[in-house]
């Protein structure tokens, strides 16, 4: 069950009592600073983090026009400017400007994907060391990241959600684990 975590979310965004969606308010709201906290960048982690085992969630990305989903080492850095890359404990996909959709590799890997995708399924195999991503209304995997490529593998994996870059008028549609 992966609900998410306000202590890790930027000040911008606004999880659910729930702690089933997340949106971008478009203020810095007063929240306890704290080590957990990204400052720099709309990303937000699951409370849940996994160390082994199989993991599948799905997240409702609605009619966005920019969101990442993924999974981040729990070690990650969290303050100051960051790139979303397996080096940096980094496995995630997005879409960006309502146009092109792009696996975070180096360098970033255009998806063809046949359509706008509405909801995303992230399937986490820590044994075979894989993440891939689904197109959950075609059944159809999008990509595959090896979990070797990159980051150490000390730690947890913890869902990863960004509502994209921090746009001077937010797009307050939510993403929702469902």
């Amino acid at each position: 069950d992966v609900t998410l975590d306000p202590d890790t979310a930027h000040p911008r965004l606004e999880i659910s009592t729930d702690g089933k969606s997340v949106k971008d308010t478009g203020t810095i709201r007063k929240v306890p600073s704290n080590k957990k906290r990204f400052d720099s960048h709309l990303f937000v982690l699951a409370k849940e983090g996994y160390t082994s085992g199989r993991h599948y969630w799905e997240v409702d990305v609605g009619r966005r026009t920019n969101w990442t989903l993924g999974i981040a080492q729990e070690s990650v850095i969290r303050k100051g400017t960051l790139t979303l890359s397996p080096k940096n404990g980094f496995w995630v996909m997005g879409f960006a400007q309502g146009k092109d959709y792009w696996a975070h590799t180096e360098p970033w890997t255009r998806l063809s994907v046949g359509g706008k995708l509405q909801r995303i399924g992230i399937f986490l195999d820590i044994s075979d060391k894989k993440i891939t991503f689904y197109n959950v209304h075609k059944k159809s995997a999008l990509y595959t990241f090896t979990l070797a490529d990159g980051g150490s593998r000390e730690g947890k994996f913890l869902p990863f959600f960004s509502t994209g870059p921090a746009p001077a008028k937010p797009d307050n549609e939510p993403l929702k684990i469902v």
